[in-house]
């Protein structure tokens, strides 16, 4: 029979320390679990037959013993170990019960222990699938490029720097480096984008992602079990080894709890005794409804299902939170702090203005703009172009080209020399710029300045959104925080509806202000880039977008995959649910015991009472857990 501690450290499962392979036969065996209580239940049944009442207690000790078997060795083990835990506990409480006759009762406390105990493991068997549904994203194998073709070879036995096609449709099983032209691939269930993207020769096509066009082939730069999707995977189930404050104090609690309520069982069994106020037979029978009702199951059960619960949920809906303690810290969140390139904006670039130094027009500026600019490959080129066509302005055939990396393009159209760059260039070629500051190129005609082009990010469209459902949500406060300049960043905002930004930092001035703001209140940053990876570890809660890059993927907390930045208010609204949850439960099973404990030490509690204090409460916490599992996405 599979037990809550068994699902303690999923790394453990197996060699690659991913449980999924396991999945169809753990849930085979919760099945045949589930079918032995049932029958043992109905073997129980039988007791309550008057013909067979001479057999009851035979009937009763078999149903008990085969049910909870597994817990009956564990707590003999502990006992021997002198180890105190919950199924050393019942496994007193269930013999005390036979001991002074109430083998019905011990019967069903045992029967219905096991019962909550599967139930436990089916919660958490479905969380697991919501988490193995993830592992699709990985193929099995590879088409490793030999000398006389390819040949198909399991993913995890291909080694570093081996040549491998992905043909068109096919996932790529291991990250590797692009080595034809490039490719064009579906990266939805790394990033959550749905746009496909383009990766240029040279660069790092990542596992998981699906080929689109044409076949590509790349030499691999990761194993089977470093690749980006398998990272994914493991940050996902291995979350349940990071404990929360309360998982963590419930824990310490049940060390302390279990010793101390055996031996207040034996002071409620012993001292009315010993003085004459109660027969042996009636103080035991109060020590059994001491034990019964004070086992510690339903805490040490209801508390870690509801984590991993909302953990499998939120990775259904596509948010990795790595770890119950960042459930807790997210639940608590009162500081939402933004990066602004590829967070609150899309990265993609606009003319946002146009700025006229001579006698010509904004669609004349912009057209000899387009002109020099048709012939780069660069973002701020590729934004001229296109913005030049959106105008349906038409630009001229320019020739005698000169494209300098890092400043501009000059060329000759309509008999014009056109320069077009940024200030560099400018002073480069040697005309004269006006002391303006924010734009992104300038465009001169026959050496004379004829207009500056302001180009900026665009803004997601989900991002004024996000940020008013954080405020509803509780948050108090939304920063960005950005190396852009002060112009750029006051407008981006404002659009977004943020409550303040800090302009021209460095990575370690982002460190800086987080630390700053922390000091009001859990604070958590939300960024993709490389610069992003010291103040997402600096943060309460690191938040990476999508997959964004290695240092941040592994420097963040929880991960953003699907849905883009609407995903981080639904992993706040996830967080809150599981946290009030916990906190409903706990409150809910103490209060009950406390209330039976002392009504069973006065002899006030009958045993039925006791049961229902025990495994009652269990069942009904755990009910009440399993609701996080339907939570909508």
């Amino acid at each position: 029979m599979a037990h809550n501690h068994e699902h303690e450290n999923h790394s453990d499962c197996c060699g690659s320390g991913h449980c999924h392979c396991h999945g169809g036969e753990e849930e085979k065996n919760i099945k045949l679990d589930f079918t032995i209580i049932f029958i043992c239940a109905a073997v129980f049944a039988l007791s309550f037959i008057p013909a067979l009442e001479p057999f009851a207690l035979w009937i009763c000790l078999a149903a008990a013993l085969v049910s909870a078997r597994e817990t009956v060795k564990e707590g003999i083990e502990g006992l021997l170990k002198l180890r105190f835990d919950e199924a050393t506990l019942m496994t007193i409480a269930v013999a005390a019960a036979f001991v002074i006759g109430e083998f019905r009762e011990g019967a069903m406390v045992a029967l219905l222990f096991s019962f909550g105990e599967e139930l436990e493991d089916l919660a958490v068997e479905r969380s697991k699938k919501n988490i193995a549904a993830l592992a699709d994203i990985r193929p099995d194998s590879a088409n490793v490029v030999t000398e006389s073709g390819t040949e198909l070879r399991p993913a995890k036995d291909v080694a570093l720097g081996t040549k491998i096609l992905v043909k068109v449709g096919e996932r790529v099983p291991l990250d590797c480096r692009v080595i034809s032209e490039s490719v064009m691939a579906d990266a939805s269930a790394l990033t959550g984008e749905s746009m496909p993207v383009n990766i240029p020769e040279g660069e790092i096509l990542k596992a998981g992602c699906v080929v689109l066009a044409s076949p590509a082939l790349g030499e691999t730069v990761s194993g089977y079990g470093d690749s980006a999707a398998a990272r994914i995977i493991d940050m996902v189930e291995n979350a349940s080894e990071k404990k929360g404050a309360t998982e963590k104090f419930i824990t310490r609690f049940c060390g302390i709890y279990t010793p101390v309520v055996i031996g207040l069982a034996a002071l409620v069994f012993l001292v009315p005794w010993i003085f004459g106020m109660l027969t042996a037979s009636e103080a035991a029978h109060r020590a059994l409804v001491f034990l019964v009702s004070s086992c510690p199951c339903a805490l040490v059960l209801s508390v870690p299902l509801a984590y991993f619960a909302g953990i499998g949920s939120a990775s259904r809906g596509g948010v990795i939170i790595k770890g119950s303690e960042y459930c807790e810290r997210l639940a608590e969140v009162k500081n939402a702090v933004f990066d602004k390139t590829g967070t609150l904006t899309s990265g993609k670039l606009r003319v946002s203005e146009i700025k006229l130094h001579g006698e010509y027009g904004e669609d004349e500026v912009l057209r000899f703009a387009a002109a020099a600019e048709a012939f780069s490959d660069h973002p701020i080129a590729k934004c001229v172009t296109e913005e030049a066509e959106k105008r349906g302005i038409t630009y001229p055939d320019a020739d005698k080209v000169t494209e300098i990396a890092g400043e501009g393009v000059t060329v000759t159209a309509e008999g014009k020399a056109i320069v077009c760059g940024n200030r560099k260039l400018f002073e480069h070629v040697g005309i004269a710029l006006p002391a303006e500051s924010g734009p992104s190129l300038y465009v001169a005609a026959n050496d004379v300045l004829i207009g500056s082009v302001y180009l900026e990010d665009t803004v997601r469209e989900e991002s004024k959104e996000v940020v008013s459902a954080l405020h509803e949500l509780g948050v108090e406060h939304a920063y960005m925080l950005t190396g852009d300049n002060e112009r750029a960043a006051a407008k981006v905002a404002e659009e977004c509806g943020l409550d303040g930004f800090f302009a021209s930092l460095m990575p370690e001035d982002k460190v800086t202000r987080t630390e700053e703001i922390k000091a009001s209140g859990t604070t958590v940053f939300v960024g993709d880039g490389i610069n992003d990876a010291p103040v997402l570890a600096a943060a309460d809660i690191g938040a990476a977008m999508g997959m964004g890059t290695d240092a941040a993927i592994e420097s963040a907390d929880i991960v953003l995959m699907k849905g883009g930045l609407s995903a981080l208010p639904r992993a706040i609204s996830t967080a809150k649910k599981v946290v009030k949850c916990v906190r409903q439960n706990v409150a809910f099973i103490l209060a009950v015991k406390v209330v039976v404990l002392v009504l069973g030490a006065l002899g006030y509690a009958p045993i039925w009472l006791a049961v229902f204090a025990d495994v009652g409460t269990c069942l009904l916490a755990l009910l009440w857990s399993l609701r996080l599992l339907r939570i909508k996405y």
